[in-house]
């Protein structure tokens, strides 16, 4: 029986990609969009992304502009397309919307068209709209230029968002138009940064710091070893390389799960580096023992805030607990420097809780316009779980 409805089914609706070059779009007074779709496009409004992510509220460099545009070159496969869009006020960007539009389910005349917001499962989550802040309101303008696409309705897949991100914003305000699936996706665990370093250390377990204090003992054997915060008298080449290097040389490589294993992710991440070097976003941090990596930090700030995005070590110093140590060292050195108001540690699995972390709520969104009784019953499934893994596909 079920076989039997699938054929049907699969008479009757079918997936397909592909979006039109352009349709017609009406925007508010005073509103001027943009609809990017090359690379070429995208560099002439590189100045503009990057003012707007200097000015918007507390947002990860993962919405920065080397960050997305490295990810569209690189982690975007065909038949998959990335288009991003731009709103201007008076000359002035006010809103940046980067999304990656799939598949569509085609039923007779009409499509459900399948978006998400730029994300790869290891390592960029937390992908949102850019808007100024204050004019969260600009999101209702992109989700309107999507719903005007001919005989297609819209669906949107944000993974990983906190509260003061602009989509959380606009949904929590109730004025707008499109149904809503909000779900708990998690925490992100971070450190506020007040006191010294030596205060932090102190305020640790005392199995923990014991065990520390241990591993610093064992590192005192390591010849010539060496922290380096926040690096920035090597290239950025180098650096993504001595990180990409260590990361490889544990349990990752063995079970290839390591970013060189992935290599559009190694080159993202090499790519990004770069570019945000260049604005003085990167913060790079080494454990070394010579010219030998021992651990590695690939690591970014915005405003006084210090992402720590992936860690690695290598596994022949487990002995000094190398991971741990360059850890520490990571955080008290912020705590030192006068520079961070918090480390944020991207994630929040339970095994940060040892360094007295606190956490921030994350959400994964599902926007779709309101339809009678399709929108309830999208809303049932999508609850339910039992909704296609299109926005966590790998």
């Amino acid at each position: 029986m079920k076989q039997h409805i699938k054929k049907i089914l699969s008479r009757v609706i079918s997936k397909q990609y592909g979006l039109p070059d352009h349709w017609e779009y009406k925007p508010p007074a005073g509103i001027r969009l943009a609809d990017v779709r090359t690379f070429d496009e995208l560099t002439d409004h590189a100045n503009d992304w990057n003012e707007l992510f200097r000015k918007a509220d507390r947002l990860s460099p993962l919405l920065s502009y080397p960050w997305m545009s490295a990810f569209f070159e690189n982690l975007v496969n065909p038949p998959e397309k990335w288009l991003c869009l731009f709103a201007y006020e008076n000359d002035r960007v006010i809103g940046i919307l980067p999304l990656v539009a799939g598949y569509s389910y085609r039923f007779m005349t009409h499509s459900l068209q399948l978006f998400k917001l730029p994300n790869h499962f290891a390592h960029t989550s937390g992908t949102d709209c850019l808007t100024l802040p204050g004019r969260e309101d600009i999101f209702g303008v992109f989700l309107d230029y999507l719903n005007h696409i001919p005989a297609v309705s819209p669906y949107l897949s944000l993974k990983h968002i906190p509260e003061h991100y602009a989509s959380m914003k606009y949904f929590a305000g109730k004025k707008h138009r499109m149904s809503v699936v909000q779900k708990p996706a998690g925490f992100e665990a971070f450190i506020p940064v007040a006191g010294k370093g030596e205060e932090y250390f102190s305020g640790l377990s005392a199995k923990f710091r014991q065990n520390l204090k241990r591993a610093f003992r064992e590192l005192e054997k390591v010849p010539e070893s060496r922290f380096v915060f926040c690096e920035n008298t090597r290239s950025a080449q180098e650096n993504t390389g001595r990180f990409l290097d260590v990361e490889n040389r544990n349990w990752k490589g063995q079970k290839s799960s390591s970013i060189k294993d992935y290599p559009s992710s190694a080159v993202t991440f090499e790519a990004a580096a770069e570019g945000l070097s260049r604005q003085d976003l990167m913060a790079f941090s080494f454990l070394e023992s010579g010219d030998k990596t021992i651990a590695a930090h690939y690591a970014m700030r915005n405003t006084r805030t210090l992402y720590i995005l992936k860690m690695g070590y290598d596994a022949e110093y487990i002995a000094c607990s190398p991971g741990n140590l360059l850890m520490l060292k990571v955080i008290q050195a912020a705590f030192d420097s006068g520079e961070f108001d918090e480390v944020n540690l991207v994630s929040g699995p339970p095994e940060l809780s040892k360094w007295n972390v606190q956490r921030r709520p994350l959400y994964h969104l599902i926007v779709f316009p309101k339809i009678p009784v399709f929108s309830n019953l999208l809303t049932l499934i999508i609850q339910s779980g039992k909704v296609h893994k299109f926005d966590t596909e790998r």
